[in-house]
C-alpha cells in the first residue's frame, strides 16, 4: 500500500446509523405494542382468579360458620338489619320478630355482613346499621346469608320443612369489572330418624339415647273473659327416657298443617318450665299448638292441641232509676199547677248508668191520653254514666193534669227502654192529689 495515501479505515468498525436506529425502535414498538397488552390481560386475568379464590373461600368459611351453629338457633329474626321473609320461593327460616339481647338466644347469624368490629362473624352485631364488607387482599367483599325451608320427598310422601337450606352470596368489584360466587348446603338436624313434618313426633332409629323423649302436650282449657279472648294457657309434661332437656320452643299457627310463613315460635323456654301462656292472639280464632323438647341441637315434637279464643264480648250497659226534683210542693212525686196551666218550676231529669252505654238517651213524657208533654222528648245530656236534663215551666202548651208518665228512650235505636217514672200534676189549689 501507498504510504502516502495514508491508513483507510475498517468497514467492519461502523456503527449504526440514526436512521437506522429509527427503524430499529419503531419495528420493536410495532412489535411490543399487542405483547404489552397481552401482558396487562394475564395480569389483569391471574388477579382476578386470585379474587375469586379469596371470595370462594369466604364463602366456603361463612357456611361452615353457620353450619357450627346449633340447629335450632339457625335461621334469622325479622328486625336484623337485610332480613328478607322468602328467598328464591323458598320461606326464610324465623325464629321470632324480635331479636333477644341477652341469654343464650341472641342471633347468632346475621343475613348480611356485620360489623368488623363484632367479635366474631357469627356474633350478634352491635350496631348492624354499621356493617362493613370483609376486606381480604386489598379487595372489599359483601357477604348475604340467606336461610329458608327445604322440603325432602319419597315416592308417596312430601315433607315440609326437612331441612334448612343455606347459601351465601360473595360479592365484589375489581379491575375486571363486578364479581359473584354462591355456595349452597343444605343442614339436617341429624339423629331424628325420619322427618314427618313439624306437627308430629319424630321417631328415633339411634341405639344410643341423643334425643329428649317427646313432651306430652295436655288438653287446654280456656281463660275467663276477657283474657280468653286474647290469651291461650298451655302446660305439658316431660316423659322420662332421654336426653336432658334443655329447653322448650312452642310453636303455633291457625292451621293445623303449620304452613311455611303461617306459624309463630316461641323459643328459648327453660327446661324447668312445663307451663306458659301465649298472649296477644287474635279474639274468635282457632290455634294450633306443639312444643318441642330440644337436648341440645336434637330434639322432640309434642302432640298437636288445639283452641279457640273467645269472642270479643260485647259491652254490657246497666240501667239506673229516672229521678224528678225541682218540686216544691210535693216532691219527686209530682207538682200543683199555676192558674196559667204551667207548672210552678223547671224540673230536673237525673238518671245514672253503669257499663258501656255507647247510645243517645232522651226522656219522652206524656199524659194518661197519650199526649206527649211541653217540650218532650227532652234531651238527656252527659258523660261517664250520669245524664241530666231539664223541664222547662214556661212554653205555650199547657200541662194536663193527672198521672204523667216519664220514659227514658233510646234514640240511637228509636226504642223505649225499661226506666220509666210517673209524675202527678195537680190542679191549682190542691194540696194532695
Amino acid at each position: 500500500m501507498d504510504a502516502r495515501r495514508g491508513a483507510q479505515p475498517d468497514k467492519s468498525e461502523d456503527g449504526f446509523t440514526i436512521i437506522e436506529m429509527v427503524v430499529s425502535l419503531a419495528i420493536l414498538a410495532v412489535v411490543m405494542a399487542p405483547l404489552a397488552g397481552v401482558f396487562w390481560s394475564a395480569m389483569r386475568t391471574a388477579g382476578t382468579a386470585n379474587h375469586r379464590t379469596d371470595g370462594s373461600s369466604i364463602a366456603s368459611r361463612e357456611l361452615e360458620g353457620i353450619r357450627a351453629v346449633p340447629y335450632a338457633q339457625v335461621g334469622f329474626y325479622s328486625d336484623q338489619t337485610g332480613y328478607v321473609s322468602s328467598f328464591e320461593s323458598r320461606s326464610t327460616v324465623l325464629l321470632g320478630s324480635t331479636s333477644p339481647s341477652s341469654g343464650t338466644l341472641i342471633p347468632q347469624i346475621q343475613p348480611q355482613t356485620p360489623d368488623p368490629n363484632a367479635a366474631s362473624t357469627f356474633a350478634p352485631d352491635p350496631d348492624p346499621s354499621n356493617a362493613s364488607p370483609v376486606v381480604q387482599g386489598g379487595v372489599s367483599y359483601s357477604v348475604k346469608r340467606y336461610i329458608v325451608w327445604a322440603n325432602a320427598q319419597d315416592a308417596s310422601t312430601t315433607y315440609t320443612q326437612a331441612y334448612k337450606r343455606l347459601t351465601v352470596i360473595v360479592t365484589w368489584s375489581d379491575q375486571a369489572g363486578a364479581h359473584t360466587v354462591r355456595q349452597d348446603s343444605l343442614l339436617y338436624p341429624g339423629g331424628l330418624g325420619q322427618y314427618n313434618g313439624s306437627t308430629t313426633t319424630v321417631a328415633t332409629t339411634t341405639t344410643t339415647v341423643l334425643n329428649p323423649s317427646a313432651p306430652v302436650l295436655n288438653p287446654i282449657t280456656g281463660l275467663a273473659d276477657p283474657a280468653g279472648e286474647t290469651q291461650i294457657p298451655l302446660t305439658w309434661s316431660q316423659p322420662a327416657g332421654g336426653a336432658a332437656v334443655t329447653s322448650y320452643t312452642i310453636e303455633y299457627s291457625t292451621s293445623s298443617s303449620f304452613p311455611p310463613g303461617n306459624f309463630s315460635v316461641i323459643n328459648g323456654l327453660a327446661p324447668s318450665i312445663t307451663n306458659y301462656t301465649v298472649t296477644s292472639l287474635s279474639a274468635n280464632t282457632t290455634y294450633y299448638f306443639v312444643v318441642i323438647a330440644y337436648a341440645g341441637a336434637n330434639s322432640a315434637t309434642s302432640n298437636v292441641q288445639s283452641f279457640t279464643t273467645l269472642p270479643v264480648a260485647a259491652p254490657t250497659c246497666t240501667y239506673g232509676q229516672l229521678n224528678v226534683t225541682g218540686a216544691t210542693t210535693l216532691s219527686t212525686t209530682g207538682t200543683i199547677l199555676l192558674s196559667s196551666g204551667k207548672v210552678r218550676e223547671n224540673l230536673t231529669l237525673s238518671w245514672t248508668t253503669t257499663g258501656t252505654c255507647p247510645h243517645s238517651y232522651a226522656v219522652k213524657a206524656v199524659d194518661a191520653s197519650n199526649n206527649n208533654d211541653p217540650g218532650s222528648p227532652y234531651t238527656l245530656v252527659g258523660s261517664s254514666g250520669t245524664y241530666t236534663a231539664t223541664v222547662n215551666s214556661s212554653g205555650s202548651k199547657l200541662w194536663s193534669t193527672g198521672l204523667h208518665i216519664f220514659t227514658v228512650w233510646d234514640t240511637s235505636t228509636n226504642t223505649a227502654t225499661s226506666v220509666v217514672k210517673t209524675f202527678k200534676i195537680c190542679a191549682k189549689g190542691s194540696t194532695s192529689c
